[in-house]
C-alpha cells in the first residue's frame, strides 16, 4: 500500500510540473495584463477536463495542442508588426528608450549652454536649440532602431519555434526557468539608458571628454582628449559599438533569462564591437596628439614624471592599453555568459 500511495503522489507531483509548464509556455506567449486571468482560466480548464473526460493529464495538454497554437486563440496575429508574444517588451524598451533619450537630449543641451561661453540668454538660447533637435531626431531614431531589432528578432524566433514536421506533445514543454538562471530587467534598464546618454553625448558635445578651466565667462577648453578634428569619420563607429550593446541588451529584454539565443547574441555583440574598438584605436587616430603637450603648456610643468601614462602619449602603449582592457571585460561578459547560458539552457 506504502508503495502504491508513494506512486500516486509522485505522478501527482508530475502532473502538477507539467501544468505549470504548459500554462507557463501559453501565458509568456500572450499580453502580459492577460496573464493572469488566462493562468486562472486554464487551470480550471485542465482540471475540469481531466475529471469529466477520465483522462490523465498528458492527453488533455495533447488535446489542447502545443502551447504556441493555445495561445493564438487569445489574440488576434494578422495585423501586427510586433506580435504579441514581444509587444509588452517592445513597448517597455520604447519608454525606456524614450526616456534614455530625453535625458541625453537634456544633458547634451545643458553642456552647450554651458560651453557656449555666453550670457543667460546665450544659455537658454543654445539649449533649447540643441535639446529639442536632438530630442526629435534621437526619438525618430530610436522608434526606427527598436522597431526593426524587435521585427527581426521575433522573425528569426518564429523561424526556430515552429517545426511543423513534428507532433506536439507534453514531454516537448520547456522546463520552467531557475531563478538564477532569470535576467535582471533592471540592469538592461540602467544599461540601455546609459548606452543612449553616451551615444547623445558622442555626437553632439564629445567636446566634454576632455580639460576644462573656469573664466568669467564660463568654461574655456583647456584641451580635448579626442581628435575632433578628425570626428567625423571616428563617431560613427563608437555609435555603432553603443548600438551593439543596446541591441544585446534588447535581446536579454525579450528572452529574460540565460539561454543559448543570449549566448549567441553576447558573442556575435561582444566580437564585433571588440573588432571595432580595435579599427578605432588602432587605425583611427582616435587621440588628440596635442592632448598632453596642452596639459604641460596649462600647468606649467616642463615634462611628466617618469610614472606618468601621459609620458606616452603619441605612441601605441595608451591604444595597447585600451584595446587590453577592453578585450578582458569582453572575454570575461562572454565566459560568463556561454557558462550560464549553457547550465541553464533547456535541455
Amino acid at each position: 500500500m506504502s508503495k502504491v500511495n508513494n506512486k500516486n503522489v509522485e505522478q501527482n507531483v508530475n502532473d502538477k510540473d507539467i501544468i505549470e509548464r504548459y500554462i507557463y509556455d501559453v501565458t509568456r506567449r500572450v499580453p502580459e495584463k492577460q496573464r493572469q486571468d488566462i493562468r486562472l482560466e486554464l487551470t480550471s480548464l485542465i482540471e475540469d477536463m481531466c475529471e469529466e473526460e477520465g483522462a490523465t493529464v498528458e492527453e488533455v495538454l495533447e488535446k489542447l495542442g502545443s502551447p504556441a497554437e493555445f495561445a493564438k486563440r487569445y489574440r488576434d496575429e494578422n495585423n501586427y508588426i510586433i506580435g504579441p508574444d514581444y509587444y509588452d517588451n517592445y513597448i517597455w524598451v520604447l519608454k525606456i528608450g524614450a526616456l534614455a533619450t530625453v535625458i541625453s537630449s537634456i544633458i547634451s543641451a545643458i553642456i552647450h549652454g554651458i560651453l557656449s561661453a555666453g550670457g543667460f540668454d546665450d544659455f537658454i538660447n543654445e539649449f533649447f536649440k540643441e535639446g529639442i533637435s536632438a530630442g526629435i531626431s534621437g526619438l525618430y531614431t530610436l522608434v526606427g532602431i527598436v522597431t526593426i531589432v524587435f521585427v527581426v528578432l521575433e522573425r528569426l524566433k518564429v523561424k526556430v519555434d515552429i517545426k511543423p514536421e513534428d507532433k506536439w506533445t507534453p514531454s516537448s514543454l520547456p522546463a520552467l526557468p531557475e531563478k538564477k538562471a532569470l535576467l535582471s530587467r533592471g540592469e538592461s534598464i540602467a544599461s540601455i539608458i546609459i548606452y543612449v546618454v553616451l551615444i547623445g553625448i558622442f555626437v553632439f558635445v564629445p567636446e566634454i571628454f576632455g580639460v576644462f578651466e573656469s573664466t568669467d565667462n564660463g568654461f574655456r577648453s583647456v584641451s580635448n582628449v579626442f581628435n575632433l578634428e578628425n570626428w567625423n569619420s571616428i563617431v560613427p563607429w563608437f555609435v555603432g559599438i553603443l548600438g551593439i550593446a543596446v541591441f544585446d541588451d534588447i535581446v536579454k529584454v525579450i528572452y529574460g533569462k540565460y539561454c543559448k539565443a543570449v549566448m549567441y547574441s553576447s558573442i556575435i555583440c561582444n566580437v564585433i564591437s571588440f573588432g571595432c574598438i580595435v579599427v578605432i584605436f588602432k587605425f583611427k587616430d582616435v587621440w588628440n596628439p596635442s592632448f598632453a603637450k596642452d596639459l604641460l603648456a596649462y600647468t606649467g610643468k616642463e615634462a611628466y614624471s617618469e610614472g606618468d601614462i601621459l609620458r606616452f602619449w603619441g605612441t601605441d602603449r595608451i591604444s595597447n592599453i585600451v584595446i587590453a582592457f577592453i578585450f578582458v571585460i569582453s572575454c570575461l561578459e562572454i565566459g560568463v555568459t556561454v557558462y550560464k547560458s549553457l547550465k541553464y539552457s533547456e535541455k
